[in-house]
């Protein structure tokens, strides 16, 4: 499933603005860092600025060398409407693993909402610089420019001994027990549902708000799951361009009518009403720094929630660093993710043994009942985002998920049918919007004729009010 190019265009835009403006604040930064500091010492800003996925970033130098790292949320990669949400719930996050576990995460030294950055640059991150390289950037391809999976070069030893150090991490996370789902910090009366990365990539480059209320309560993981297959059926139905033609919206139609079949089947009956874990869907390599093979630093833990321990208890996402939903499916690639995944098990079991307090092996004895019982293929097609049915997880769900195809011929015909006909109708208003909206892009915002705001409207008005589908 593609994103929407009208809404990478807002996005581009909004972040483009918003960079002018922290620009134009830059020679601010330092007084109101120094502000923050305990003993008020004054600081400098390095000169490079740091862009993150999600974020931009600022070191600050005090007088006494001590180093800061500001995280601004980015306008644009990060959802307006959701900046303070992912601020707060990364805060408790790093306040909870700092706390409760060993895993190097930096220290927050001073954090604010939106409304309270006198610069007025939205929320605000000011923690402890971790010293390292980005592990990522050292296990990619480099020559590789279409791909971040990890380099095939990188040799056997070098993995297990990456493997080892996130088990170690993993463990401990697997410890830290919740009695309820939801957003951190657990117990906010106005944060209950947890704000995913899946959830918020879909409203921010498909245009369709599919959180819901911040007051929606999830007690069970059966729950949780229905929850997020009701927002792939939602992001399916509403985003105009959510199928290229009938058969792809005819494929997509019928994976997901089935997928939403399949919540009860794939909840573990024994975990189904908790312990809940600490789930972070941006957790692994890539948000990891390292100095001599040693990982020295665990950074970046937004859209951190408490969620169902089969989230957790899982094949990682992350074993070959770029997300499944993004590989087709290839024997290739199979191979290679299942080799992966037997020398991650294998790395986690030795840790289990040295490791007070694992002796039962739970963490490994349920990543192996996930692969056994294909609860796995499911997780990581509940995490994925803007995929299709041909890719890899959605491939490997419909060949490990018995009576798939009884399933499939349960749906009506004639249900199946008027989805496609009103998908073909969605294309083709698909077209006519992102033409106009192209070309207002391109004659009037470029050119100064139109204020950015009102081409914002144009684009996520409809949706916001709810009158996407009018002509």
């Amino acid at each position: 499933m593609d994103t929407d190019a009208s809404f990478r265009k807002v996005v581009m835009t909004k972040g483009l603005l918003w960079l002018g403006d922290v620009d134009d604040k830059v020679h601010q930064m330092a007084v109101w860092v120094t502000e923050h500091h305990l003993e008020r010492l004054p600081c400098q800003l390095e000169e490079k600025a740091l862009h993150g996925s999600y974020n931009l970033c600022r070191i600050v130098v005090f007088d006494n060398g001590e180093k800061w790292i500001i995280r601004l949320p980015l306008l644009g990669r990060t959802s307006q409407a959701h900046c303070d949400e992912k601020v707060a719930s990364e805060v408790a996050t790093l306040k909870l693993l700092r706390e409760r576990t060993n895993i190097p995460v930096p220290e927050v030294k001073a954090w604010g909402l939106a409304n309270e950055n006198p610069l007025d640059l939205g929320p605000f991150i000011m923690q402890e610089f971790i010293q390292g390289e980005d592990l990522g950037d050292i296990l990619e391809d480099p020559a590789d420019e279409h791909s971040s999976l990890m380099n095939v070069r990188v040799d056997d030893e070098t993995v297990k001994a990456i493997y080892r150090h996130v088990a170690q991490f993993m463990l401990q996370i697997f410890k830290l027990d919740f009695e309820e789902i939801g957003g951190l910090p657990i117990g906010s009366p106005d944060r209950r549902r947890p704000l995913t990365l899946a959830a918020h990539e879909i409203i921010r480059l498909g245009g369709v708000n599919v959180l819901g209320s911040r007051s929606e309560k999830l007690l069970t993981t059966k729950e949780f799951f229905d929850y997020i297959v009701d927002q792939q059926w939602q992001q399916l139905h509403e985003q105009l361009n959510s199928a290229d033609d009938e058969e792809d919206a005819r494929e997509k139609y019928i994976f997901v009518r089935v997928l939403k079949s399949l919540t009860s089947r794939y909840t573990w009956p024994d975990y189904n009403e908790g312990p809940f874990k600490l789930i972070c869907d941006d957790f692994g390599p890539r948000n990891m720094r390292v100095k001599d093979w040693k990982i020295t630093g665990v950074i970046d833990q937004e859209f951190s929630y408490a969620g169902p321990a089969q989230l957790l208890a899982t094949a990682p996402w992350w074993l070959l660093l770029e997300r499944p939903h993004m590989w087709d499916f290839s024997s290739e690639m199979e191979d290679r993710f299942f080799r992966h995944l037997d020398m991650f098990q294998g790395v986690l079991e030795e840790e289990e043994d040295a490791m007070p307090g694992h002796e039962g092996r739970e963490l490994s004895m349920l990543i192996k009942r996930s692969r056994e019982d294909g609860t796995m293929w499911f997780i990581m097609v509940l995490q994925g985002f803007f995929q299709s049915p041909d890719n890899f997880p959605c491939t490997q769900l419909i060949r490990h998920t018995p009576g798939w195809n009884g399933l499939v011929k349960g749906i009506p015909e004639e249900e199946i049918q008027a989805f496609v006909a009103k998908k073909m109708k969605h294309t083709r208003l698909h077209s006519k919007r992102e033409e106009e909206t192209l070309a207002t892009y391109n004659d009037k915002l470029l050119k100064g004729l139109i204020d950015p705001n009102a081409f914002f409207q144009m684009v996520e008005g409809p949706y916001e009010r709810g009158d996407v589908l009018d002509d």
